[in-house]
């Protein structure tokens, strides 16, 4: 049972963490993304019970690696010029 719900969890998470992906836009609606996080939540306290803390935090990590930490930059070069003295 362990099993199903760190998958529904994780899955919930890449919701949240990229609602793109999923053809939601940008963001997703407010009322969907509420309601997930809320589901998510329940399935925390449940995965909490049932696996030790350091697997928790394992999955919590291992969530945090498919988010990217700057969704709207892209990366470009740039050269510094000093101008003026």
């Amino acid at each position: 049972m362990k099993s199903r719900i760190k998958d529904v969890y994780q899955t919930i998470g890449r919701v949240l963490n990229n609602p793109r992906a999923f053809g939601l836009g940008e963001r997703s609606p407010r009322a969907l993304e509420n309601e997930l996080t809320r589901i998510r939540l329940e399935l925390m306290e449940e995965l909490r019970e049932e696996i030790s803390e350091e697997e928790f935090l394992s999955t919590e990590l291992s969530q945090d690696a498919d988010r990217d930490a700057f969704p709207g930059v892209t990366s470009t070069s740039f050269s510094l010029r000093k101008t003026g003295t």
